[in-house]
């Protein structure tokens, strides 16, 4: 299976969902959209999408001149059921790319969260069997509306839309299922010295909560992966 990878920004990589796929046997085709590496025209030679993360606005095109493109792909996997995946930036440009609004939180939303499944996650083929909450990696600023259509799997008490399912095929993921430790501590590093002392609390408790909940976070990320590919191998059967 040829997973397309579209690259947001090289700090963050597709990372343990792309080592899944990759060890259940996917052959990814990483594009650093970003960095104007040309983006494919049509979805033809791919059985699958994975729009990555980064720190743009998804709404504001003058930071990523590639997304319309980006977007442009993810209705064309769509609508010939080929699989998408979106992760934070990438969720964000899903539910734009169908219509919904996305804007600045009321709240940043940074570090370990517990991220709890709406009902309707029980029988979903990625999310169905998983505990009702759940202590994942989150990084934004930014949300998004639910498209129309759309099925809403997750939530915080920080942020209601952390997950959505369209049609059959198209997943979007505010959290982070992707990143490991190596990945959150680069994005922190990242920070500024008046981002720094905002975020004092989260940072100082970081390692702690990596500690504690990535174990579990970690095999999230390889169940939902898995699941993902099955998809993706279904439908190309």
């Amino acid at each position: 299976m040829r997973i397309l990878v579209v690259q947001n920004n090289r700090n963050a990589p597709a990372g343990l969902v792309g080592d899944a796929l990759a060890a259940f046997g996917a052959t990814l085709v990483t594009i650093a959209a970003d960095e104007g590496e040309a983006l494919p025209a049509a979805p033809e030679g791919y059985h699958g999408l994975l729009v990555l993360g980064g720190p743009q606005d998804a709404w504001n095109d003058g930071q990523g001149p590639h997304f319309p493109q980006v977007m442009k792909l993810i209705r064309a996997f769509a609508a010939e059921e080929r699989p998408v995946m979106g992760i934070c930036l990438g969720a964000q440009l899903a539910a734009r790319a169908f219509g919904a609004r996305v804007y600045r939180h009321s709240v940043a939303e940074i570090g370990v969260g517990a991220v709890r499944l709406f009902n309707a996650a029980s029988d979903d083929p990625l999310l169905g069997g998983l505990a009702p909450e759940l202590h994942l990696v989150q990084w934004h600023y930014d949300t998004f509306e639910f498209p129309e259509g759309a099925v809403p799997l997750a939530w915080s008490e920080a942020c209601m839309r952390q997950a959505f399912r369209l049609g059959r095929n198209l997943y979007a993921f505010q959290f982070h299922p992707e990143a490991d430790a190596a990945i959150v501590r680069g994005w922190a590093e990242k920070f500024g010295v008046d981002s720094r002392e905002r975020n004092r609390a989260v940072l100082d408790g970081l390692d702690a909560a990596l500690e504690r909940h990535l174990p579990a976070a970690e095999t999230v990320a390889r169940t939902i992966t898995r699941r993902w590919l099955d998809l993706v191998i279904e439908r190309a059967a």
